[in-house]
């Protein structure tokens, strides 16, 4: 309970403080965040990858890709792209995040530009190696852009908790940008969710999880906030969702991630025989591509 008590401090330290600027970074950004040396605590910086710039394989090549232009035979004009936040899985960083799905990255980042969020609690690296969210990549001490995090924790009695400080975090951090979609994974997917049913983020036309829980504190979350955003649950409700699950995840149960599409409203349930990830094979990828075009198109 201790540790909690941190976290509740520095909430309030983030709730005090201006906010940080979005910014765009290469995939290989070194960030000056100092290493907790309690098993979480929260940090006020963004780590946000627009992928107009993305890297090669070995993250080391830049590519300066145009923007689309719109051909009326006036060059000087160009159409904006649509913006969609990224949300990580506990034990990931935005930077992870966007490594582990390059591919499928790359295919969404030639019609969208996508900002990948840090979560505000750091983690420890214990439990990092064993939890499928965060896959193989080593934390480097001087490079906290891979720092395992996550937007909420669990309390000792097992209830899910902070959840409403993360929402209020991820409003602040991008008060700056319009969104038109979110994509979430796991535990970034669930936010994702209750960010679309909270009105917090009112341009939001779109979510797509993957590998996301139902966490009925997060939906009590979502419907307090609902009500103070002079916007109805039915509202968030009726966004349309693609949620996918994987027949083969051994951390959150299809029966759980069935209840989140169930309960999150106006969804479409897409069962893939993988475990625990976000899904980056072509036709998965299609999927995600057609559902955001024909939402996003959508008045």
């Amino acid at each position: 309970m201790l540790f909690l008590s941190g976290f509740l401090f520095a909430i309030e330290s983030i709730a005090s403080t201006n906010h940080l600027p979005l910014h765009s970074t290469r995939l290989s950004m070194k960030n000056c965040l100092p290493r907790p040396s309690s098993t979480a605590s929260f940090a006020t910086s963004l780590s946000s990858t627009t992928t107009s710039q993305a890297d090669d394989d070995n993250g080391s090549k830049k590519r300066n890709k145009k923007k689309p232009r719109i051909d009326n035979g006036n060059k000087n004009i160009t159409t904006k792209k649509p913006r969609i936040l990224c949300l990580h899985g506990k034990f990931q960083s935005g930077s992870s995040f966007s490594n582990k799905i390059g591919g499928a990255r790359r295919k969404f980042a030639r019609e969208y530009e996508l900002d990948f969020l840090d979560g505000p609690i750091i983690l420890s690296d214990e439990g990092s190696d064993t939890n499928a969210d965060a896959g193989n990549e080593n934390t480097a001490d001087d490079d906290m852009s891979l720092a395992p995090r996550s937007w909420w924790v669990k309390s000792e009695d097992g209830k899910h908790t902070l959840i409403r400080e993360a929402i209020d975090y991820v409003i602040q951090q991008t008060e700056i940008e319009t969104y038109d979609a979110i994509i979430g994974f796991s535990q970034g997917g669930t936010m994702a969710t209750a960010l679309s049913l909270s009105g917090a983020l009112p341009n939001v036309r779109a979510v797509v999880t993957a590998g996301a829980p139902y966490i009925a504190e997060a939906f009590n979350v979502a419907l307090e906030l609902s009500k103070s955003n002079s916007s109805s649950l039915t509202e968030g409700c009726d966004i349309p969702k693609l949620h996918f699950a994987g027949e083969r995840d051994n951390l959150v149960t299809v029966d759980s991630m069935r209840e989140l599409c169930e309960k999150g409203g106006n969804g479409k349930f897409m069962l893939h025989d993988q475990g625990h990830l976000f899904p980056t094979r072509s036709a998965r990828v299609k999927e995600v591509l057609d559902f955001l075009e024909m939402a996003l198109s959508e008045k």
